[in-house]
């Protein structure tokens, strides 16, 4: 037996395929013999290469995986195979053989776990003993054992988590009374230990013991770095990395400990590189978990100080573009990752003013190492703090980038240009009215380039950092582009000189993309020598270094489709299909260079709409084909594998419709172009349904069962992509007339929402669904919910964002007062906003009087923290506030009657805030309150007039004066006998037309129609300046929809018919009329 056995273990080690699968058809045999497992067994003790003894001992895990291969072991077999892995455990030297070997015994733990005479408690104490021993070596060997069983059967020790936490206690006890902590001993327990942590929530002794040798752990990892053991270290800080994301309440006490060891080992650059790599990330992860502490503790600006100066870092040239995506694994870029999580879960009250004190002297640092850290600062904090940089630094700190680009330094251009894009990105649209400073020294750039190019010198290091900026800020800017269109579309199309590199048209022809999103029809003059660039590169066939700038050609002909108007495109409409589908058909397979035909034909649904009909059956099985793909994802075969991979192709038999809990199997390998691939897939079908959708109507239900299938995909992008395609969806159900459609998809799709928003550990995922959920409300209405229980349950997820308890909100107790409320990051606020958006959009879904009982429960919430938003001086809180409460008046129609005495109060207040975000909330909450409550209302007219008046007479927001317009028009609208117009419409008339808010013009239309009718002698006096306030609406098409277009038209000719006189004296006064 054991000679055959012998020969079936070479079989399948070598490489010869026919003589595997022969090696393997014989092992199935062999293992009808009740010796084989005795056998392997004792091969794995013999003296045979290490190679075969692992391979053995991975055939007898495989093979006694299931329960009831092990119970048709002999008894005795069973008691032998357990002495004999016991054994070779205690012995084996190779890694390889012992992991595998602690795998089977894992195994046998769970097989034996409900026996009486449990096998485990027997290798328990073997283990307790050997960890308790003074002679190191014995301790070594019990302590391996432990974080090997650990690592194969963590489960089943949770019945001994206290007694396993009381030995973790004892050995680390033990080792710093003997004065050395970096021991392979202790590494081994807290190895081990790491494996359990995640069990251990809920063992509250267990708990206890664990965090009173927290600080005996960083006792040891400190004795490991002094050491220089890497690989010791790196296996015993993983404990620590699980206590922060299992239980951080178990660092409670030792914050302050935990960040000064992590400081000091940053500080030292004479650690090893990976150690200050585990290090500052884990840094992040205690930001993320423990904010609070670390501001209330004053640990911040220590950080701050600590993670700059690992940003000062020298590094490679050649390394730059890994620099600012942050891919590369450097302690560098993972101080810039740390910052950036900083940015995202700090306030930035408390994170920028102690970052620029670093900021400002560095910026004028003679060493550009510094200046460049400080421009990349200013670049990573963009998206986190954003809100606060538009509100208080936005001027001066553009000022200072327009100062970087045109740094002497290549590093410190390089790293101003990045910023600039960030901000381009981020801080719309404050930005935009910046351009007339920025677009010029954009264009001096560009032009030096052009010019650099055509002297022969080389491509600047600067180059594609000064493309993205002007990507960015480009794609923004709208119709602010279009006075500089001529030169910036002169020195674009001089870059796409045949002699330039590939790499520089391909940023061109980007930035040509983000214009043409800008401009729109406006780049009509432009449109035809695009079109003669792009068919150079639109070809079936191209060589390998030109595919990239395929690509990119093909994403700048989708965004103009987009943009540049249907009648501007039309006549390509049929070259353009032609060239996608026949791609599709014939082109390479490259899941990036299908991701932008897919982009492309979801462009043409915006040109042709309902003719998609003959193009659907060609595209549309591809896309489906993509979104149900499993090619973004690739199984990777674990480094530390038992097998080396060995088993991958060898069937055991036996073993069908088994979940055999492959150990060969580590984690999804994401192969981004696929991830892409998909979501753009996704987004197609989406513009599909937005765009063509009686077209589509026939695929509609096919699509939404295969897109809901990649709702849980691993990857955010593609989560996102989903659910917004599936509400698309729905809301396309409801444009068909198919109601029942809409309530059948519904009731599958708004409990996974839910589910979504309580589970879902990505903020940004949950706040698209939230935002998703209220444009479905306001889309489909009342079938959106057609039974109770599911507005109950969105009005419990609601609840539990608001109160900090979903998955991707840290609810870690202040252990202060109310101050803590101003802690929150912009990230976390979003996300509130979001779910307070929500409660007054789910009102559009239910009666007023089922919506009253919900806003009932809530809207005291929102009281609440509105006090707080003053307390704390937070104007974007305070104006938010006032703008849901605003927003939920009208779902609540009469109904608004129950709360008008609590916030009549409210509202009134805030016209007079210091915020004139919060005053225009406040004057349309105050107008949507009146309009909704009738005759509730006037009683309080006169305090609300009194208001309004005091407010016009001052206003200077133009925004907040167009709400007081709207307000004033309501009341007109509920009860004009009761507003003194002869006081009121002197004023009210020179405050008109709108300056900016122009959808209050609905109601202005709507009380002038009233005056007109019911109060014509009051307004005898202002019809030629309500005929100039109709005529600019109507020519500046400041309207909402062509409906109220035409009604405006007809009050127009119905004025010129009562008084011709007063439409003349109009007509002449104005040359555009």
């Amino acid at each position: 037996m054991e000679a055959a056995l012998d020969e079936i273990i070479a079989g399948l080690m070598c490489t010869d395929t026919k003589r595997i699968h022969e090696s393997t058809a014989a092992l199935g045999k062999a293992f009808e013999n009740p010796e084989a497992l005795p056998v392997l067994c004792q091969m794995l003790v013999s003296n045979r290469e290490a190679q075969a003894r692992q391979l053995a001992v991975v055939l007898v895990n495989k093979r006694l995986l299931k329960l009831r291969n092990w119970q048709m072991v002999p008894p005795e077999h069973q008691e032998g195979i357990k002495a004999c892995m016991l054994q070779a455990l205690i012995r084996e030297k190779e890694k390889g053989v012992k992991t595998a070997i602690a795998q089977v015994i894992g195994t046998l733990v769970r097989h034996e776990a409900d026996k009486k005479d449990s096998w485990l408690a027997e290798l328990l104490t073997f283990i307790f003993q050997r960890c308790s021993m003074a002679d190191p070596k014995e301790s070594e060997l019990g302590s391996s054992i432990f974080a090997t069983l650990t690592d194969s059967a963590p489960d089943q020790l949770v019945s001994q988590m206290s007694e396993i936490c009381q030995l973790f206690s004892s050995v680390l006890n033990t080792a710093q009374a003997n004065g050395d902590m970096a021991t392979p001993t202790v590494a081994n327990m807290m190895e081990g230990m790491c494996s359990l942590i995640p069990f251990i929530v809920g063992h509250t002794s267990a708990e206890q013991t664990v965090a009173k040798v927290v600080p005996l752990m960083v006792f040891a990892l400190q004795a490991f770095v002094q050491k220089g053991v890497v690989a010791e270290f790196t296996t015993a800080f993983e404990i620590i990395d699980s206590l922060a994301e299992y239980v951080p309440k178990l660092l409670n006490n030792y914050i302050k400990l935990l960040v000064e060891f992590c400081l000091a080992a940053l500080g030292n650059k004479q650690i090893d590189d990976q150690i200050r790599i585990l290090v500052v990330t884990f840094v992040g992860r205690m930001i993320r978990v423990k904010k609070k502490a670390i501001v209330k503790q004053k640990l911040l600006e220590p950080i701050l100080l600590v993670v700059f100066e690992m940003m000062c870092c020298e590094y490679d040239s050649e390394d730059e573009d890994d620099y600012f995506s942050g891919t590369s694994n450097t302690p560098m870029t993972a101080a810039t990752q740390t910052l950036d999580v900083m940015a995202l879960q700090m306030s930035p009250e408390k994170l920028i003013p102690p970052l620029l004190q670093i900021l400002e002297p560095a910026l004028h640092n003679p060493d550009p190492l510094r200046r460049r850290a400080a421009f990349m600062s200013m670049a990573i904090i963009s998206e986190g703090c954003s809100e606060a940089i538009k509100r208080k630094y936005l001027e001066v700190m553009l000022n200072i980038i327009k100062g970087g680009i045109i740094d002497q330094d290549p590093s410190v251009r390089n790293a101003a240009f990045f910023a600039l894009g960030q901000f381009s990105e981020f801080m719309q649209p404050e930005i935009s009215k910046f351009a007339p400073q920025i677009l010029p020294v954009l264009f001096e750039f560009l032009q030096q380039l052009v010019a650099e190019l055509q002297r022969g010198q080389p491509e600047p290091t600067h180059m594609d950092r000064m493309f993205y900026a002007l990507d960015v800020f480009c794609e923004n800017l709208e119709e602010e582009i279009v006075p500089h269109l001529p030169v910036l579309m002169a020195r674009l199309f001089e870059c796409m000189d045949q002699q330039n590199s590939i790499h520089i048209r391909q940023l061109a022809l980007s930035t040509i993309s983000s214009v043409a999103t800008a401009s729109k029809a406006n780049l009509v003059p432009y449109f035809n020598p695009i079109v003669d660039i792009l068919k150079n590169y639109l070809v079936n066939d191209c060589a390998v270094e030109l595919n990239e700038l395929r690509i990119q050609s093909i994403d700048t002909l989708a965004a103009i489709t987009r943009t540049v108007g249907k009648e501007n495109f039309m006549h390509l409409v049929q070259d353009t299909m032609n060239y996608c589908t026949n791609m599709l058909e014939q082109g390479p397979d490259d899941p990036d260079l299908r991701r932008a035909i897919y982009s492309l034909i979801g462009a043409l649904s915006v040109v042709i709409t309902e003719n998609m009909t003959s193009i659907f059956p060609k595209v549309i099985e591809r896309l489906i084909q993509s979104v149900v793909s499993t090619e973004d994802t690739l199984l990777k075969v674990r480094e530390d594998s038992p097998t080396g991979g060995l088993l991958t192709e060898i069937d055991l038999g036996d073993t069908d419709n088994e979940d055999d809990d492959d150990d060969d199997i580590g984690d999804y390998q994401v192969e981004n172009d696929y991830v892409f691939e998909k979501e753009e897939a996704i987004m197609t079908l989406k513009e599909f349904a937005k765009n063509s959708s009686i077209a589509f109507a026939p695929y509609l239900t096919m699509v939404f069962e295969e897109v809901y299938k990649t709702i849980d995909h691993g990857q955010d992008v593609v989560r996102k992509a989903a659910i917004a395609a599936l509400s698309a969806f729905v809301v396309t159900l409801h444009k068909l007339n198919d109601t029942d459609g809409v309530k059948r998809a519904c009731t599958i799709l708004i409990p996974k929402f839910v589910s979504l928003v309580k589970n879902d550990e990505e903020q940004g995922v949950v706040c698209q669904v939230l935002e998703e959920l209220g444009d479905l409300f306001k889309d489909v209405g009342r079938a959106a919910l057609p039974t109770p229980d599911l507005a109950e349950s969105v009005i419990g997820c609601i609840k539990d964002v608001l109160l900090n308890n979903t998955a991707c909100q840290f609810n870690e107790p202040s252990g202060g007062g109310d101050e803590e409320e101003a802690d929150e990051s912009e990230y976390d606020e979003a996300l509130i906003e979001s779910a307070g958006n929500l409660v007054a959009m789910i009102g559009h879904s239910l009666e007023p009087e089922t919506y009253s009982l919900y806003f009932g429960r809530m809207y005291t919430f929102f009281l609440t923290k509105l006090e707080k938003a003053k307390k704390n001086d937070d104007p974007d809180q305070r104006s938010f506030i006032y703008g849901v409460l605003a927003e939920c008046f009208q779902s609540l129609g009469l109904c608004v009657v129950t709360y008008f005495d609590s916030l009549c109060p409210v509202l009134l207040a805030g016209t007079t805030d210091s915020d004139a975000k919060s005053r225009q909330n406040s004057y349309f909450g105050l107008g949507e309150l009146v309009y909704h409550a009738e005759e509730k209302s006037f009683d309080s007219f006169g305090v609300i007039l009194q208001a309004l008046s005091e407010a016009i007479a001052k206003e200077q927001n133009a925004p907040a004066l167009d709400n007081i317009c709207g307000a004033v028009s309501r009341l007109i609208i509920t009860n004009h006998n009761m507003v003194p117009l002869d006081h009121v419409l002197p004023v009210f008339m020179s405050s008109l037309p709108l300056r900016e808010d122009t959808e209050e013009n609905d109601v202005v239309l709507k009380a002038f129609r009233m005056l007109y009718l019911n109060a014509r002698p009051s307004i005898a006096n202002h019809i030629e300046q309500m005929l100039s306030v109709l005529l600019h609406v109507l020519f500046k098409r400041e309207f909402s929809d062509e409906e109220m277009a035409a009604n405006m038209a007809a009050f127009v000719k119905e004025i010129r018919n009562d008084y011709p006189g007063h439409f003349n004296n109009v007509a002449n006064s104005s040359p555009n009329l």
